[in-house]
């Protein structure tokens, strides 16, 4: 950049700040507006309740005297004083301190009617005052008081309210000062205007501060960042150092942010730390600026060194006052010394050519506007200015452009050669993982073809061909998921579940994956690692990888011989070796074997082929276990690799169990099933559906099919189903929204859920299991995994409802002692009144006992006409105990009579009626049984008008916590029936409605025959 266009850019740049500056400063300072006289301000011409106005001007005075408002008129002439200013200009004899007390008069003038409410913002009184407004006090702020003893300092800033009477305001403020040296009175603006006006002004001001502070506080901690972790040097923690003293140091000042966190911070703190900051902000400046001419104004810097050091000790160590009077030179030369200073560097920065030297010039401008215009609002204390902190932002927003600049400038060309590498290396990488996520779907699809055709009857030569194809797609798996672990790993994302680990098991389950990949070479593998050897702490699915890897890579590059796996303990750790006899490596490879996609010579790798990515995984999750992984080798002779994991100090109770073969879990459970299985699978894939429903037919289950989460929802009540297998990520409706759908109906334990995910992080698997899933499968599905859990998911719920129903045939075989007696008691009697009668109730009693122990009571339902009969027998026999006292009415459609109902329901609702609803303030018990068709439902419906139940009782009864099992097991095995459960309305003292719907029987009596 040409010389004279850069000074032509620094003198816009000034111009911009002062214009800026000027422009803020006219407008809180309008010389038009009125300004107070011989203690007297008019107001009647200026509206202001939209905009505040400092009420500057002459106030009147009382020095060292407290004037009460009642008792102005008889003091006579009041000294006329300056507002803001140090009252010692109305002292002649101009007194060393500020110290002393006085009171201040102000009256100002409104319209006779104006009956508005003002508002008054003082910004700090030197430094305690009481505030009287129309000859009421409405505030003080610490305690005036007439010598220092009796007064306590508190200059932070507040706001009063003053309401006019009779056309004026009056306002007297009593103030001491004992404790500032050299400022006393009210030395800064109180602003005057509407409340809305001022508490507008209040909050623009402080957001204004709160804006700088976080702008300042952020900066640097992002600088602190680019310290500890990008680019370690001093001049960064000086530069962070410089800008949270600018911060900090705002919220010390002007309205005294600081007390919203510290509310008890005293009058000498918070002066003392408010120029400990500033002082520090420009010591710390300077210093990072020296940084940049490190061989210039050595001598300069030193004495300035050593001034900036006793100044600080100085803030530190005496008392404000003493400090004030004696060091205020040595505060002028530290803020004075940046505005001469800082030219001086960046004539010589400019002179060598420094990059970028411009921003270090605008942020001096910055700087010494911000300290120029500072000293003229702390010494002309006429001009009432808001916080400005647009010049300190300016500053450090140029420095921070500074440091960048200068910092990609010398990096560019580091980066411009390491730029092609990394580009080529992303694409390599970001080719070979979305290659494997391609591939993934369809390579396992394949294995569960070669898995499906094995279960086949097929010729014993077909069937190894089958198993080869099944051992080269699961080696090219275990190639995939080396691609996708490396990109996982070098993401970071790698989660390590630490617990106690059996080597020895480890080692044989990895054998018995890898015995069919010797391809007929006479390679032996040896398992030296003892059962009883100690757990190590470590990921056991991880370890697997590890001995998975290197046992493999070992296999690969030998043609005869054997590998052996060993383990020693050694200092706390347990060294793993693999030792084999192939065709070993030179020191070279050694080197760099562990680096991803290295490999052998191409001669060598075509022979086995790999990609060169599992000694660097296990490499890395050696690590990540706080291990060690090393290589011996010699050509010819063979390799040995060995790593090192910490012992577990717990006794691990986990071993890795492993069979000849694929294990043929389900079969085995598959005999306890029933064959009557339904399975509602979903799926937004098609080809996913088609692959993982053949896999559940050819185990005999009935599978409904559905594209989509709204039609599984639309078929939920089409079919008895007896487990849900869904897809996670669908559109519309995710398999965890879904799963929450039908919780709403059916429990985990009514119907299981089994959510199929290809996503397996913790999150992930938190969220299916708090929307509800029983278990989860990961995707690529496996066949034998799958089909174990839908089995082991089927027989819980087989066994569940099993139980449900022993529970309801038990609960009918318990009769209760008190009811045979009272029926006994009923055929004594009539045996001697009766004898008719009692043959009936004798028939009636047998045939009820006959139906209560009826093995059909553990069937899934029976005909609402068999039930019926129990029912019958049971009112008739309680009818003959309570006489006209229970009165029962029939309402059931012959039609309906054919519709299925779980055995007992209707029984123990009618017998819960009765029991519960009779008693002794109870004259006559009406109970009504309705059985009818309503819509596509047969509606069953009890009603009594007995005593009723509270509504929380009836949760209860209904909840699992209920230790009975009538209600409770009626309404779960009407759930599983037709998916619905009991409905129970009941009023206290009227009675109680139960009803619950069943599907709508067959047309007639030929079709339930078929």
């Amino acid at each position: 950049m040409k010389s004279k266009k850069k000074w032509l850019i620094i003198l816009s740049f000034i111009i911009l700040l002062t214009s800026f500056r000027l422009a803020w400063l006219f407008y809180y300072n309008d010389p038009d507006r009125p300004k107070a006289e011989d203690g007297v301000l008019d107001i009647r011409s200026a509206d202001l309740m939209s905009e505040v106005m400092p009420v500057n001007g002459e106030w009147a005075f009382y020095p060292d005297k407290f004037v009460n408002p009642n008792q102005l008129s008889d003091e006579g002439d009041a000294t006329p004083i300056r507002v803001p200013s140090d009252w010692r200009s109305v002292d002649q004899n101009e007194q060393e301190s500020s110290f002393g007390h006085g009171t201040y008069h102000l009256r100002i003038i409104t319209n006779p009617n104006d009956s508005n409410m003002y508002r008054l913002r003082f910004m700090g009184i030197s430094t305690a005052s009481r505030v009287y407004i129309n000859g009421e006090e409405v505030g003080e702020l610490g305690k005036v008081g007439a010598n220092k003893a009796t007064s306590e300092p508190n200059e932070m800033p507040f706001s009063v309210n003053a309401q006019p009477a009779a056309g004026k305001i009056d306002i007297v403020i009593q103030v001491s000062n004992f404790d500032h040296i050299k400022r006393g009175g009210i030395g800064r603006t109180i602003y005057f205007g509407g409340v809305n006006a001022v508490e507008a002004h209040e909050h623009f001001s402080m957001g204004l501060q709160l804006i700088g502070f976080a702008v300042l506080f952020f900066h640097g901690i992002y600088i602190l960042v680019l310290y500890l972790f990008v680019f370690k040097q001093k001049k960064l923690l000086l530069f962070a150092g410089a800008v949270f003293s600018m911060a900090v140091s705002i919220i010390f000042d002007d309205d005294q942010l600081i007390r919203v966190i510290w509310p008890e911070i005293g009058f000498e703190e918070r002066i003392k730390l408010t120029l400990l900051f500033y002082a520090s902000a420009y010591i710390l400046s300077v210093f990072y600026l020296k940084t940049l001419v490190k061989d210039q104004f050595n001598r300069t810097f030193k004495l300035f060194s050593a001034v900036s050091i006793f100044y600080i000790i100085a803030i530190l160590c005496l008392d404000y006052n003493e400090f004030n009077y004696i060091l205020s030179p040595i505060y002028s030369i530290l803020m004075l010394t940046p505005a001469v200073l800082i030219p001086l560097i960046f004539n010589k920065k400019i002179s060598i050519k420094t990059p970028y030297s411009i921003y270090l010039v605008f942020t001096v401008i910055a700087i010494s506007s911000s300290t120029f215009w500072g000293s003229i609002k702390g010494r002309v204390l006429e001009i009432g200015i808001p916080f400005y902190p647009f010049d300190l932002l300016i500053a450090v927003v140029c420095f921070a452009l500074y440091w960048f600049k200068t910092f990609y400038h010398t990096s560019e060309e580091r980066k411009e050669l390491n730029e092609k590498l990394q580009r080529d290396d992303k694409r390599k990488d970001d080719f070979l993982v979305n290659t494997s996520h391609e591939l993934r779907n369809p390579l396992h699809a394949m294995m569960n073809i070669a898995q499906t055709l094995l279960r086949e009857p097929l010729p014993e030569d077909t069937k190894e061909r089958v198993r080869m194809m099944e051992s080269v797609a699961r080696n090219m798996s275990h190639t995939l998921n080396d691609l996708t672990d490396l990109s996982t790993l070098k993401e970071g994302k790698v989660h390590l579940t630490l617990q106690p680990v059996h080597l020895h098991g480890i080692v044989e389950y990895v054998f018995n994956l890898l015995k069919y990949s010797k391809e007929g070479r006479p390679v032996e593998l040896i398992n030296d690692i003892p059962s009883s050897f100690p757990t190590v702490k470590a990921d056991e699915n991880r370890t697997i990888q590890i001995v998975f890897n290197l046992v493999q890579n070992a296999l690969k590059f030998t043609e005869d011989g054997l590998i052996a796996v060993s383990a020693e303990e050694k200092d706390g750790k347990a060294i793993i070796t693999i030792k084999d006899t192939g065709i070993g490596m030179d020191e070279e490879l050694q080197k760099r074997i562990f680096q991803p996609y290295e490999q052998a010579d191409s001669s060598i790798t075509s022979s086995r082929g790999g990609l060169g990515l599992g000694l660097s995984i296990c490499a890395q999750l050696v690590e990540l276990h706080g291990g060690e992984i090393f290589v011996t080798s010699s050509p010819g002779v063979g390799s040995s690799f060995s790593f090192s994991l910490p012992i577990s100090h717990e006794q691990g109770e986990r071993q890795i169990i492993f069979n000849e073969g694929i294990p043929d879990i389900v079969q085995e459970h598959q005999d306890a099933l029933e064959s009557d299985v339904h399975v509602l699978l979903v799926d937004d894939d098609p080809v996913n559906l088609k692959v993982v429903s053949s896999i559940l037919e050819k185990e005999g289950y009935s599978v409904k099919a559905c594209l989509g989460a709204e039609e599984a929802l639309q078929q939920l009540y089409s079919e008895k189903w007896s487990i849900v297998v869904s897809d996670v990520m669908m559109p519309k409706m995710s398999g965890y929204e879904l799963t929450s759908r039908i919780r709403e109906v059916f429990s985990m334990l009514e119907l299981p859920v089994l959510l199929l995910t290809a996503r397996s992080r913790v999150e992930d698997i938190q969220a299916g299991f708090q929307a509800g899933a029983n278990d989860y499968v990961k995707k690529p599905v496996e066949q034998a995994e799958l089909l174990a859990r839908v089995s082991s998911l089927i027989q819980l719920k087989t066994s569940l409802y099993k139980q449900t129903q022993t529970e309801a045939a038990l609960l009918q075989a318990q009769i209760q002692p008190h009811f045979l007696f009272n029926t006994l008691n009923a055929i004594i009697a009539l045996s001697e009144i009766d004898p008719d009668k009692m043959s009936t109730l004798l028939y009636e009693f047998g045939n009820y006992l006959q139906k209560s122990f009826d093995a059909g009571n553990l069937q899934d339902a029976i005909f609402i006409e068999n039930e019926l009969e129990l029912v019958k027998s049971y009112l008739f026999i309680e009818q003959q105990r309570f006489g006209s006292r229970l009165s029962v009415h029939w309402n059931v459609d012959s039609e309906c009579l054919h519709a299925k109902v779980p055995p007992l329901s209707i029984q123990t609702l009618v017998e819960n009626a009765v029991r519960h609803g009779m008693s002794e303030h109870q004259p006559v018990l009406t109970v009504s049984i309705s059985i009818v068709k309503k819509d596509d439902n047969v509606e069953v419906k009890i009603v009594d008008d007995g005593k009723g139940v509270h509504s929380h009782v009836l949760e209860k009864k209904l909840s699992n916590s209920n230790k009975g099992l009538g209600l409770t097991n009626t309404n779960k095995r009407l759930i599983h029936l037709s998916g619905k459960g009991l409905i129970i309305e009941s009023v206290p003292g009227c009675g109680t409605t139960v009803t619950f719907n069943v599907a709508v029987p067959y047309k007639s009596l030929e079709e339930v025959t078929k």
